[in-house]
């Protein structure tokens, strides 16, 4: 019988290490792992989410506009119970609806204006204090210590401290009322410069309290769709230009071109002559005549449209010359007789002789 020679086992070969062993070995591998990762991250610098200059300026927009929408109906309803009212107290309303949407909107829990949470942003303080004076306190010191401002000097130039003596009270407390304004303008101009440089304060008063506009949530950065804004944008330079342009065209000349190429497309005469206006004696103003007829629903009185100082035009049909000079420098080449339907071009002084 053939010998067997036995092979040594696997586990002969190998070293044998207890469980226990190998956890541990593991253990103090993943943990030097993590340590120099811990170390890494503490060496790099913090990632700090910062929200966009233009969300911040955009979101003061906003304000503006909602404080004018409230604005209207307001001066609206005081328009009708005295006139002039809204006059004398424009100040007042207007300081009145900016605190009441402050305090609507900052001084609950939302800790933003209206126009600062669509922009998704929110006030936090600089050095992780509390937050809630410095709120109040801002809303007093930027809507109470303006309108305060606004009324003393206004009241020092009502009364013309600007003119008094030069060594009374009065003149030196206009001159350092002055040099404040003048110091306050050259400090917002200086925070404007380093709020396009940093981006955190955009206001003196912000900066002084420590206030920082920061995203609400850093995860949705910005709140308006830029579809939305880009439309804004667009309507709001097509409103310029419509605004700009308006002003440069001629309503009456425009409205009568459309209806002379209208009715020139239709194959129609220039205008549609009233039988009873080409009927009309001689001497009596046709315009003078519709207009009457337009603003009555009786019979118009012929004597009181006769023709006062006549001009004629060149188809032979007279006309007041305050009517018909109204027409042409309305209608331009545009203006047609409105007997005949011819255009008129020019007119000369109507003699008998």
């Amino acid at each position: 019988m053939s010998s067997i020679t036995s092979r040594p086992s696997d586990n002969a070969i190998l070293p044998q290490t207890a469980p226990e062993q190998r956890w541990q070995q593991a253990w103090r591998e993943t943990d030097t792992r993590l340590r120099s990762t811990t170390r890494a991250a503490a060496a790099t610098a913090p990632v700090v989410s910062r929200s966009a200059r233009v969300n911040k300026l955009d979101a003061d927009l906003l304000d503006t506009e909602l404080s004018d929408m409230l604005r209207e109906p307001v001066t609206k309803a005081l328009s009708l119970l005295k006139p002039g009212l809204i006059d004398t107290y424009r100040l007042e309303v207007d300081t009145l609806i900016r605190a009441l949407l402050f305090w609507l909107s900052v001084g609950s829990h939302r800790r933003a204006t209206y126009g600062q949470a669509l922009q998704n942003l929110t006030y936090k303080t600089s050095n992780n204090g509390r937050l809630g004076w410095r709120i109040h306190l801002f809303g007093i010191v930027s809507i109470g210590g303006g309108y305060l401002w606004t009324q003393i000097t206004k009241r020092m130039s009502y009364d013309g401290w600007a003119d008094a003596p030069r060594k009374s009270l009065r003149n030196r407390l206009w001159r350092l009322a002055s040099w404040m304004e003048r110091m306050s303008r050259l400090a917002a101009l200086a925070n404007l410069l380093a709020f396009f440089s940093a981006g955190q304060y955009k206001s003196v008063v912000e900066r002084l309290l420590g206030l920082r506009l920061v995203n609400a949530r850093p995860q949705l950065s910005h709140s308006v769709s830029f579809e939305f804004l880009n439309r804004q944008l667009v309507w709001h330079a097509f409103t310029e230009f419509v605004m700009f342009a308006l002003p440069l065209v001629n309503p009456a000349r425009a409205r009568a071109w459309v209806v002379r190429s209208t009715r020139s497309l239709l194959r129609l005469p220039q205008i549609s002559i009233d039988p009873k206006v080409a009927e009309l004696p001689g001497n009596v103003c046709a315009i003078c005549y519709t207009n009457a007829d337009k603003q009555t629903d009786t019979q118009v009185d012929l004597e009181s449209c006769v023709c006062a100082n006549p001009y004629i035009t060149e188809c032979g049909h007279r006309f007041c010359y305050v009517c018909v000079k109204t027409q042409m420098m309305a209608e331009g080449d545009e203006f047609v007789c409105l007997r005949c339907g011819c255009r008129v071009t020019s007119i000369c002084a109507y003699s008998e002789t």
